[in-house]
């Protein structure tokens, strides 16, 4: 990620772009301490628990526990990559960008440049257009389907221009040569032939999340084919990892985004005070575009044409949200309409009255009208496949809360549909019962686990804050936890913050990025005795925790097999720990 550009230089552009005066330009801070804080942008609150640490460059917030430094945040505001958030700081702090590492196939920055602003520029002739004789017929259209031009405006629609070559002529008055606009997919060549790629078409400008115009979708005027034309791949637009809509989703992340089949269904929607929805782009859904949408809510409600092909695809965009582990859940349209006749039928609050409902309800609901219930054959028919949709499930209840569903219809006991969905299962033997380990180590359910995790925490925030630790009585073995062990392997190399700042902006380990700011910001102000009995406190607490480990695996092992060895250092070992308690206490 973070690697495509030399690291000197990302360390420049992080250095020279101050936290606080970029998380201004989005909210208020009010300076309380040596801290700034403000309301979190990423979550509902009154109280303010967002805090940004100038000294530290990072920002972390107590409530919904999200942390980071100024690169991070602006990924998660503007929902941009690394890539694009780090040149977005380097063009606002005047920093030249340098060409990245291991890519030497792409197009040189100033000649993306030169696409994107033909792009404007068709966007914009396109826009005018619709307001000429020439665009009557796509205006026409518009209106008809009930687009007000106040949201022609906002979504940048346009029209093309009579003739093959009118977009072409346009452009190449403004000085774009033919071989940038063949690039942009905006012209086609054939035969030695030059002629625009969009012709008697309404026109929708697709945006990336930046806002610059990267592609175009077209509706046909009557009844030709293809019904929508889409811009190919080029150097600034792949289908697979864009959406459209996605520009208009600003301000951190919403508990939800809709996604829908059309751009038509977004505009309508959108006309109908139904904000937040995007469309895939003349495409199925890929797993990319799954990763994008993650990125600006915790869960998507599919919301497709209700008609066959759309519920066909339903199915499918589940299987692949399933299989990024997003959430999804599906509003279902009735009456086999889609999302644009729906809302200007009944108007756009009517849409989110049909709420939505589960994949498995779903799924199970649509095996159900596929069976005529009242026949004996049918209902077993339904069971049968009913449970291949459960087996989907790992939650023992809610899968009992599906098959007490299935009882109602299908009339088999709930035993028999247990084993049909392969969940039955025998209670456990009693003879031998399961020993918890940490009792034998002297643990108390997680409560061990839960300070030990703490004692490495502490011992990051001490090394993270330059308090010297007495060189090889600590190793960055001695953390267990992952996050730990990573901060610490920079930590005890001497990285210091900075080293933790890279860590951040080369992990994509959400967590650990958040472990990272809420570790790195704890206040120290301790006075230097009590610095250093905290600090061997955990060190010591660290020790034992090992030494538990030890006994637990021997213990593991003299079950198996009994010996002498084991048993004497089993007990060597538990004389040690008691040793360490007694200081630790």
């Amino acid at each position: 990620m973070a690697g495509r550009y030399p690291s000197e230089w990302i360390d420049d552009v992080r250095d020279r772009s101050d936290i606080v005066s970029v998380i201004s330009e989005y909210m208020t801070l009010t300076k309380k301490g040596s801290k700034y804080w403000g309301l979190c942008p990423f979550h509902g609150e009154k109280t303010p628990s967002f805090s940004v640490d100038s000294e530290k460059q990072m920002y972390y917030c107590f409530g919904c526990h999200v942390g980071g430094n100024v690169v991070t945040f602006l990924m998660n505001q503007e929902h941009m990559e690394f890539t694009e958030a780090i040149e977005h700081l380097a063009e606002k702090a005047h920093i030249p960008i340098p060409e990245k590492k291991g890519f030497s196939d792409e197009s040189p920055k100033r000649d993306k440049d030169r696409l994107y602003a033909a792009l404007t520029a068709a966007a914009k002739f396109y826009n005018k257009t619709l307001y000429t004789e020439e665009g009557a017929a796509s205006l026409e259209y518009l209106h008809n389907r009930g687009i007000r031009d106040n949201v022609i405006r906002h979504f940048g629609l346009g029209s093309t221009a009579k003739g093959w070559t009118s977009l072409y002529d346009a452009l190449t008055q403004e000085g774009f040569t033919k071989e940038e606009l063949i690039d942009c997919n905006l012209v086609l060549e054939r035969g030695g032939k030059l002629f625009d790629a969009f012709r008697d078409r309404v026109m929708f400008p697709i945006f990336d999340p930046r806002g610059r115009v990267i592609a175009f979708g077209g509706r046909v005027l009557g009844d030709g084919q293809p019904k929508y034309l889409n811009s190919s791949d080029t150097p600034v637009f792949n289908k697979r990892r864009n959406c459209y809509g996605l520009n208009f989703l600003k301000g951190g992340k919403r508990e939800f985004i809709r996604l829908v089949e059309g751009y038509m269904d977004v505009v309508s929607l959108y006309q109908h005070g139904v904000d937040g929805c995007i469309a895939t782009l003349g495409t199925a859904l890929t797993n990319e575009q799954i990763r994008l949408m993650k990125r600006y809510a915790p869960q998507i409600i599919i919301t497709y044409d209700g008609d066959g092909a759309g519920q066909r695809a339903i199915q499918r965009g589940l299987d692949l949200f399933e299989q990024e582990n997003v959430p999804a859940r599906v509003t279902v349209v009735p009456d086999k309409m889609d999302p644009d006749e729906y809302v200007r039928a009944k108007g756009g609050d009517a849409l989110g009255e049909l709420g939505s409902i589960d994949p498995t309800t779903y799924r199970l609901n649509v095996l159900a009208d596929s069976h005529d219930l009242s026949k004996e054959e049918e209902r077993s028919k339904y069971a049968i496949e009913a449970a291949q949709v459960l087996r989907r499930l790992d939650n023992p209840v809610e899968i009992q809360r599906f098959i007490k569903r299935l009882t109602l219809e299908t009339g088999f006991d709930e035993e028999t549909l247990n084993e049909q969905v392969g969940r039955h299962r025998a209670a456990p033997a009693k003879t031998e019962p399961q020993v918890d380990l940490r009792t034998y180590s002297g643990g108390t359910g997680t409560k061990p686990d839960d300070a030990y995790v703490k004692a490495q925490k502490e011992l990051i925030s001490m090394l993270a804050s330059g308090i010297p630790v007495p060189k090889d009585i600590l190793k960055e073995d001695d953390f267990a936890d992952p996050h730990c062990k990573a901060m610490a392997q920079v930590l005890l190399s001497g990285g210091g913050l900075n080293g933790l700042q890279n860590l951040m902006d080369n992990t994509e380990d959400v967590e650990l990025k958040n472990t990272i700011s809420s570790v790195s910001m704890i206040d120290r102000q301790y006075d230097k005795d009590t610095q250093v009995k905290l600090m061997m406190d955990c060190i010591t607490q660290l020790r034992i925790q090992r030494i538990n480990q030890q006994i637990n695996e021997l213990t593991e092992e003299a079950k198996v097999s009994p010996n002498l060895d084991t048993l004497s250092s089993i007990t060597r070992l538990t004389n040690q720990k008691n040793e360490l308690m007694k200081k630790y206490h």
